[in-house]
């Protein structure tokens, strides 16, 4: 029934690895929402850790590639990372785990890509979730077996460290249920951005933060942005929280956010 669904889900997702120097500081999942290679994703994905800290983003040594299944991997740059607004009456600023990225250079051929709707999903909605989660194994779990010493070994391991489990795995696609639902509604006196914060009763583990989640029209409906946790406090470990089983999700809302600052750094730029 969904079968044409699962195969544009898994096409336009991408596996995406982020190096500094040659240190794997970060991977997750991403996808593409123009035919020109834009790519949504969590904004963690990118720097690696939360809250965002803008030297992350503007580290020109820092390297972001991202591997889309049978096509070549593709070198990405920053184009929007996260979204901050300081509000008043709260100690810190709220942040929103939302990030672009575009090609670093001009794409031979447009991507299969998911269009992004901002309309959120509703309460009770089955929609479908994506990424590359620590779910997925290679066969026989040869990217650990393989004998370093065979001849093609390392380049096989490096090609393994740039994404190439896109190829040999794709993404896992899971379906779900939207069993809660939470608007947000951040603004100071220069900014507005309202964004749902969406709870699914199924779990995807580390490696899909930034993954897709899908309505059954086909259209990317939010961002994978952590599993939910629960607390399992013990006499000996008050603090300890697990995972719960359901995944959090952020909806496409800020997009619009994004696109109108967009706009607004254009007729600047145009003015002066």
């Amino acid at each position: 029934m969904y079968k044409n669904l699962y195969q544009n889900i898994s096409q336009s997702c991408c596996l995406i690895n982020v190096f500094l120097e040659d240190e794997n500081i970060s991977k997750g999942t991403g996808f593409c929402f123009l035919p020109t290679g834009e790519i949504l994703t969590a904004a963690h994905v990118v720097t690696s850790r939360l809250p965002i800290i803008r030297d992350d983003v503007n580290d020109p040594d820092v390297k972001i590639y991202a591997k889309f299944p049978n096509i070549p991997v593709l070198e990405y740059k920053i184009d929007f990372c996260a979204i901050t607004i300081e509000v008043e009456a709260f100690k810190e600023p709220i942040q929103l785990d939302l990030a672009v990225l575009k090609p670093a250079n001009s794409l031979l051929s447009p991507l299969k890509s998911l269009t992004a709707c901002v309309n959120p999903p509703s309460l009770g909605e089955e929609v479908f979730m994506a990424g590359f989660s620590d779910d997925l194994e290679l066969p026989f779990l040869i990217d650990k077996i393989i004998d370093k010493k065979y001849n093609g070994a390392t380049e096989f391991l490096e090609a393994m460290k740039t994404g190439y489990l896109a190829d040999m795995t794709g993404p896992l696609i899971k379906r779900a249920v939207v069993g809660n639902t939470s608007r947000i509604h951040a603004s100071n006196s220069e900014s507005l951005v309202e964004c749902d914060v969406i709870y699914l009763d199924n779990n995807m583990h580390s490696g899909a933060s930034g993954g897709p989640v899908v309505n059954s029209e086909g259209y990317a409906v939010g961002i994978i942005t952590q599993r939910a946790m629960t607390n399992a406090s013990q006499e000996d470990a008050p603090n300890l929280r697990v995972p719960s089983g359901a995944a959090i999700a952020i909806s496409l809302q800020p997009l619009m956010y994004v696109m109108d600052k967009r706009t607004k750094d254009i007729s600047l730029l145009a003015s002066q």
